[in-house]
């Protein structure tokens, strides 16, 4: 029934079957339950594309984070393997054994394939940090290869001009120091005897600083090896060289002989370090690991 505001109106009324209201009502509630479960759907899928959206993304991140990882590692292993061969290099110099000549890192392949765990960032960032802990520590590393190495290169260079060799082969007869035969007084070098007319050598390379007679030596050699060390040869019965001649370890300079004062044949040998004799058996067969004790 419609009813009008003012008396004048008419009011009218209309039947509506109880079949169409019904049928009307179902339609409504359908429509509701629709659009509701349309609505739910939305936000449903929306979240998804969200969540999709959020871990395309991780995902990429993680990637990109991995191959970081496996360039930073492959630069360790470049450098790991830099830094072996310089220390082989300075153990062979050094006469030392070489244990290894190659890096495995065949672990560290391996321990790659955990990275799909659901805390994979948090290892990321530890393992970028142990990464540049890691690169911290080889250049340091490298800083003290390098001065290693830069030692080892001015004791080679100092050996050249140090009289580690033996002037001659022989059994020695009176060693550096006190003695009391065949005279009493301090002995500045060794006796060496040998053969007479055999060569005499330079015990290392160096300038001829003296030769000629003197009291007591007889025909004698002297060298200038630099360094503030010499080497003295004396009793020959023959000198190979001349004043300010430059000589090489291993040359010739002299002939045993007997000359001055001499019981026999033989050779006196001295090594002076700033004009002082010093036991020159401290030097004779030095090499590179001995040599840093002196040098």
């Amino acid at each position: 029934m419609v009813v009008p505001h003012d008396a004048a109106g008419r009011s009218f009324c209309f039947r509506i079957p109880s079949g169409l209201a019904h049928s009307l009502l179902a339609i409504l509630a359908a429509f509701i339950l629709f659009f509701s479960l349309s609505l739910t759907y939305s936000t449903f899928l929306s979240g998804k594309l969200i969540h999709y959206k959020t871990v395309v993304t991780s995902s990429e991140e993680k990637d990109k984070n991995i191959e970081t990882f496996a360039s930073e590692t492959d630069t360790i292993r470049h450098e790991l393997q830099a830094l072996l061969d310089q220390n082989n290099s300075l153990r062979k110099q050094l006469g030392l054994r070489i244990e290894k000549t190659t890096i495995d890192l065949g672990a560290a392949k391996e321990e790659r394939r955990p990275f799909g765990l659901s805390d994979l960032q948090p290892k990321i960032k530890k393992v970028s940090f142990d990464l540049k802990s890691s690169m911290d520590e080889i250049e340091k590393t490298k800083l003290s290869f390098k001065e290693l190495q830069e030692r080892v290169v001015y004791l080679q260079k100092r050996l050249a001009v140090t009289p580690t060799a033996w002037p001659i082969y022989g059994p020695i007869m009176s060693w550096f120091g006190y003695r009391r035969s065949p005279w009493r007084s301090f002995h500045t070098g060794i006796d060496i005897s040998a053969s007479y007319g055999a060569p005499v050598r330079a015990t290392a390379a160096g300038v001829v600083s003296f030769t000629g007679w003197e009291t007591g030596y007889g025909r004698a050699v002297a060298i200038d090896h630099g360094f503030g060390l010499s080497s003295f040869y004396a009793h020959n019965s023959r000198i190979a060289v001349t004043y300010g001649q430059q000589v090489r370890k291993g040359q010739v300079v002299a002939y045993i002989g007997t000359s001055g004062y001499s019981t026999g044949p033989h050779c006196h040998y001295e090594v002076r370090r700033n004009g002082v004799a010093v036991n020159p058996m401290k030097y004779l067969g030095m090499n590179i690991l001995t040599a840093s004790r002196y040098l």
